[in-house]
């Protein structure tokens, strides 16, 4: 743990080095909240990841941690750990607005989302709302900035959520992932993204973009500090049946032998050569901690773009027909263009798009199945943070290293499918840092979890988080 007895620095802990301070009685809840705040006094000036502070409301939530803490009632491991939470997801007595001009009166939420009420319940303290596209849909310029270097991108629509943890002025958060953007700024901010498997956890009070393809996950500065959000938030029925009550019971318990790797794709979607030589590198590291690689052809995963942008824009389309027809001038231009798009597909191709989506969930967990494998591996995104003046923001433009797109074509297949995926941080490029993306099978969270968890332990580079921005 860093800094121990030194409260001021606490902002250098992680969710697990917080959990134990406060078990131990090192530092009281109160502390740590407090020390997050002036955190974000002396980050936010230059990163803008926040959307709106709740200091008192996160105090009070301290004190009452403190308080069952002395009278040996805490909740669980997370009592009086502070996350902040994307701005799509309700927090009781705080606005959702959503990044976007339309919400820009919201009214404080009257009720938590069900996996911010899980992580309340479990003793968790709300800080605040992160900074996010508007509505989540990854177009326009939100305020947030990388920390690295100010003039390139700082990840995809959770991008506060990732840039908050990056400087240490939460030690986790929530996003929201419809086609990589947990996993996306995870990767950029050299960061633990992790995208759970469908039905993990609930995403009832969030805004939506597409019913089929979102899901809420945790972003953390390590794989364990991940885990123990994921147990916080995920639903109890889930983790019983599926996890004997706990994903970090179940990854501790787990044996990651054996996973696939496909370089031939990495070299259809354009990875560039140093992400490319950073991620045979942890691929490598795996390999020397007992882990089999196998060469597999996993090119089914290219399906997974098309059919993942005609299903999202199409029900996407549907979510906001009545909200843009009261105030479209208060879209932004590019998310009302995305929008309008989806309601110009054929809804036979729709049709097409979901069959589909069914077919790749079974060659895939086929492929995994007949292997032997937890999970196949390649590079979260196909290059480092691009600069934002030259950064594509279209969707189709996938044929772009540096372009949304591009990050789309590697990540989606997971919100396709429902399959879990993670971006764990496994090196640097000149544009910054480089994440390991792990694919694994149908409620097999735990076990991606336990494979991250091995390379992270054993690596030679580590994430340079939380750091001051430049």
């Amino acid at each position: 743990m860093t800094g121990t007895g030194a409260i001021t620095e606490t902002w250098r802990w992680g969710v697990p080095e917080a959990a134990a301070a406060l078990a131990d009685g090192e530092v009281t809840s109160a502390q740590l909240v407090a020390a997050a705040l002036e955190r974000i006094r002396a980050t936010e000036d230059r990163v803008h990841a926040w959307a709106h502070l709740d200091a008192a409301g996160a105090l009070a939530a301290a004190r009452a941690s403190d308080e069952r803490r002395s009278a040996g009632r805490p909740r669980g491991p997370l009592d009086g750990v502070p996350i902040g939470v994307k701005d799509v997801i309700d927090v009781a007595g705080m606005p959702t607005r959503g990044g976007s001009e339309v919400f820009r009166d919201a009214m404080p939420a009257r009720h938590d989302a069900v996996a911010v009420g899980r992580f309340r319940a479990a003793g968790g303290v709300l800080l605040g709302k992160t900074v996010t596209y508007e509505f989540a849909f990854g177009q326009g310029r939100p305020p947030t900035r990388n920390p690295r270097d100010p003039e390139r991108y700082a990840g995809g629509s959770s991008i506060g959520s990732g840039v908050a943890v990056a400087v240490g002025s939460v030690p986790a958060t929530l996003g929201t992932d419809t086609g990589g953007s947990v996993r996306n700024p995870a990767s950029i901010n050299g960061l633990v993204g992790l995208k759970p498997s469908s039905g993990l956890v609930s995403r009832t009070g969030s805004m939506t973009v597409s019913g089929t393809m979102d899901a809420i996950g945790p972003i953390a500065a390590s794989v364990r500090g991940a885990a123990l959000v994921l147990d916080a938030i995920a639903e109890p029925a889930a983790l019983a049946t599926h996890f004997g009550g706990s994903v970090v019971g179940a990854a501790d318990r787990a044996v990651a032998t054996r996973v696939g790797v496909d370089r031939a794709q990495w070299e259809r979607w354009g990875v560039a050569g140093p992400v490319r030589a950073a991620v045979d590198e942890a691929i490598v590291v795996l390999e020397r901690n007992g882990v089999e690689i196998v060469e597999v052809d996993a090119s089914d995963l290219d399906l997974a773009l098309t059919a993942g942008l005609l299903v999202s824009l199409s029900e996407a389309a549907e979510l906001h027909r009545h909200r843009l027809q009261a105030a479209a001038g208060d879209y932004l231009p590019e998310t009302r263009v995305m929008i309008a798009s989806g309601a110009l597909l054929r809804a036979d191709d729709v049709e097409l798009a979901r069959r589909l989506r069914g077919a790749l969930r079974r060659r895939l967990e086929e492929l995994l199945a007949a292997r032997g494998l937890v999970a196949i591996v390649s590079p979260t995104l196909p290059a480092g943070a691009p600069r934002l003046a030259g950064m594509a923001a279209e969707l189709t433009s996938a044929g772009d290293a540096e372009s949304l797109g591009s990050a789309l074509r590697m990540l989606c297949a997971a919100n396709l499918t429902g399959l879990p995926g993670l971006s764990v941080a496994c090196g640097e490029v000149e544009a910054g840092p480089v994440g390991m993306h792990l694919l694994g099978r149908w409620n097999g969270d735990a076990e991606i979890l336990a494979l991250a968890e091995r390379y992270e332990q054993a690596a030679p580079w580590r994430a340079r988080v939380p750091l001051d921005p430049r």
